[in-house]
């Protein structure tokens, strides 16, 4: 099965977010989070997929960090609760003034997730050898294709969902924000590493 292939690929980091999800599963469940059930559902499945994925694609391990870091990090914004008035959790939490917990999942996971497209598409996708300006822009595009798709699925879930915690036209704005600035981060950082990156 692909997915036991790709996790007997990578025992520690399998083991790793294996664990991170239980335990993160049982904190939920000890806090009496709401949100429990979906964000371990989520993690979980990319985990899966991604899993499945490296099995065919064999994902470069600053891809594979970078996922591990984006789903402790969903996790935690998801089910910590912050004091104060409201049903504040750890996504809302604020620093330096203009910055949010959310913004900095978001650069993580979607500059990483732009980076896997391109290693699973390049060889269907191929930028002109050499050409870094055109293997940013496709990373980057990718990543904030990724990020869009996400945007979705939380503007769903508003509809199906009592309470998501997913804040309004702000958050949204602040989401996509982020996700082009850790996309571009991404797609610089490919761009720079050409032998790493080439198709064939």
């Amino acid at each position: 099965m692909s997915i036991r292939e790709g996790a007997r690929r990578h025992p520690v980091m399998a083991a790793m977010v294996a664990a991170y999800i239980v335990a993160w599963s049982l904190y939920g469940l000890i806090t009496g989070s709401r949100n429990t059930a979906s964000y371990v559902v989520i993690v979980s499945a990319v985990a899966l997929a991604v899993a499945a994925a490296d099995a065919r694609v064999h994902f470069s391990p600053l891809v594979l960090v970078g996922l591990a870091i984006w789903g402790f990090g969903h996790l935690a914004g998801g089910l910590v609760h912050l004091e104060g008035p409201g049903d504040r959790i750890l996504y809302n939490a604020v620093f330096l003034r203009w910055g949010h917990f959310d913004n900095v999942v978001h650069a993580i996971g979607f500059g990483t997730s732009g980076i896997a497209a391109w290693e699973a598409t390049r060889s269907w996708l191929p930028a002109e050898p050499g050409h870094r300006l055109g293997t940013a822009v496709v990373v980057c595009l990718l990543g904030q294709g990724v990020g869009a798709f996400n945007e979705v699925v939380e503007f769903w879930s508003t509809h199906v969902l009592a309470d998501t915690n997913v804040g309004g036209y702000e958050n949204t704005g602040r989401d996509l924000v982020a996700n082009l600035l850790g996309s571009a981060v991404a797609g610089w950082w490919v761009s720079r590493r050409p032998r790493a990156y080439s198709v064939g």
